[in-house]
């Protein structure tokens, strides 16, 4: 290793405690977050909140995930949470009670959300950039591993210091997803065991339906984004039978390491960097990120490009494939709320569903169980209107199709009356009559 980068890293090194006195009342804390969240750091600084060291310090970011000791109503006034999304118990909790925030942001968008509206005039030292990286290579760079995220755009800007929490657990991944210690203040140690995302053992009945019906939309050659879930997690398995497919996705999982290992997932058909999986952040098991470590197959790029519609519709037969909580009987989407209470966040969805539609042959599908079972008894997922304080996820005049495991409703040019007729005939049969007396009630 270069001498001159050796003797920077020792310049710049410093313990944990004393990273975290680097923040002071009044700072903005940018963190990175997934499997490359610094967790020995934001535990650190959350200790500092919780003995009110400081008072007025915004998180800014995914929400924590393993870091949330210190997200408590009483820490709140010194170390609050903006989070763009809900990943954990903790911070779903905290946001619904009013001792954490929710900045609604499309996914693409967030990083010029932070470099232009949250940190641009802030003064010098004032926002906090921090991520866990990879040890340090002979060059002199440091690798943000499962998530370069939205790191890398404010880790630039002239007015943030940056502190990288080095941890030898970290994958070395390749694409856009390096930074130099020449662009880092600080760096800390901490190989703490990485984030990963509980793999989904039991399929439900529903599950495996809704899988099957999206299995014979997919055509051979088609570049796929799965989204987070169980049932995503599952059609990937089902997809062993496809050929040539791609991936251009938000969050590379357990399903395109099964995929990719088959020979399934080669990318040969791709037409946006051919027999590359790109993505901008990883949440799966230790194996697959083993697996993504100097794998040449697998590019790790900033949101703003992979979330980018625009960038996702250069990708011949782009299918996407989402989650969704709620839709009404004129197509309008509700994925992120139950009401007004906060469930998950807006995410990449909406990139996704504007970007298979830019796509020669592309499909979007938004999926969802025909029915939920509530402490009321048993309700329908498909309904008249949306529960007062929904949040539209995906507007109507974007959806292409809605599927449940009854059938696929495709909205794309339909008008009003017959969305909810296509709809209503993928509700639970015991909804139906329900449906279409309040569908003749409201003239649709």
């Amino acid at each position: 290793m270069n001498s001159k980068f050796q003797e920077e890293y020792k310049r710049k090194f410093m313990s944990l405690e004393d990273a975290a006195k680097l923040i002071q009342s009044g700072d903005k804390i940018v963190s990175n977050q997934c499997a490359s969240e610094p967790v020995g750091l934001l535990n650190a600084i959350g200790k500092r909140a919780m003995a009110k060291e400081f008072d007025d310090v915004e998180h800014i970011g995914f929400g924590p995930t393993l870091s949330t000791d210190w997200i408590k109503p009483e820490v709140y006034p010194h170390f609050r949470i903006s989070t763009t999304f809900i990943l954990t118990p903790p911070v779903r909790k905290a946001v619904n009670n009013g001792y954490a925030d929710f900045i609604p942001e499309h996914l693409h968008n967030v990083p010029n959300t932070l470099t232009n509206y949250l940190l641009k005039d802030l003064p010098p030292g004032k926002a906090k950039v921090i991520s866990s990286v990879t040890p340090m290579d002979k060059h002199g760079y440091f690798c943000t591993a499962t998530a370069p995220f939205y790191f890398h755009e404010p880790a630039r800007m002239e007015n943030t210091m940056v502190i990288l929490e080095v941890n030898e657990n970290q994958p070395r991944v390749f694409g856009d997803n390096f930074i130099h210690i020449s662009q880092v203040d600080y760096i800390v140690e901490n190989n703490q065991p990485l984030f990963t995302n509980p793999a989904v053992t039991e399929s439900t009945a529903e599950d495996i339906a809704i899988a099957n019906l999206l299995l014979e939309m997919i055509e051979d050659g088609s570049t796929i984004q799965l989204g987070i879930g169980g049932m995503p997690n599952l059609l990937g398995k089902l997809l062993a039978n496809k050929h040539d497919l791609g991936a251009h996705t938000e969050m590379l999982g357990d399903a395109y390491k099964y995929l990719w290992e088959l020979g399934v997932l080669n990318g040969k058909k791709k037409t946006l960097k051919p027999e590359k999986i790109c993505a901008c952040f990883a949440m799966g098991s230790v194996e697959t990120y083993q697996w993504m470590h100097e794998n040449p197959a697998v590019e790790m790029r900033r949101q703003a490009w992979t979330n980018d519609p625009y960038i996702i519709g250069q990708n011949n037969k782009m299918v996407s494939i989402n989650q969704a909580l709620s839709v009404d009987l004129t197509g309008q989407v509700c994925s992120e709320s139950i009401g007004p209470i906060m469930y998950s966040g807006t995410g990449g969805q909406m990139d996704f569903t504007l970007g298979s539609q830019l796509s020669p042959g592309g499909k979007g599908f938004l999926c969802l169980k025909s029915t939920a079972v509530t402490k009321n008894g048993r309700i329908s997922k498909i309904v008249p209107l949306l529960n007062h304080g929904s949040a539209i996820t995906t507007p109507r005049q974007e959806v292409n199709h809605i599927v449940t495991e009854y059938g696929v409703a495709q909205l794309r040019g339909k008008n009003i009356k017959q969305r909810a007729q296509e709809l209503i005939s993928i509700a639970h049969p015991d909804f139906r009559a329900e449906l279409r007396e309040e569908a003749k009630r409201l003239n649709l």
